[in-house]
């Protein structure tokens, strides 16, 4: 799953997907504005079937958090 999260998270926001780790965040990625995590979201709820809710969404922040997140929901 972890993959999947790296190769999302690098096409929405432009990215080679060996550059995003566990320090990847909204803090420290340019390109990770409100539009692209808008894109983000949409595109993990497509890739794994879900609908995520306002709090979920809020609390994307950085990898790990996508991880924990749909962890916790799938």
């Amino acid at each position: 799953m972890e993959e999947q999260i790296r190769q999302i998270l690098a096409d929405v926001l432009g990215l080679d997907a060996t550059t995003i780790d566990g320090s990847t965040s909204t803090d420290n990625t340019e390109s990770w504005d409100s539009l692209a995590h808008i894109n983000i979201v949409s595109a993990l709820e497509q890739e794994y079937g879900i609908t995520l809710d306002i709090d979920e969404i809020e609390s994307m922040q950085s990898l790990y958090d996508i991880i924990e997140i749909l962890d916790r929901k799938l």
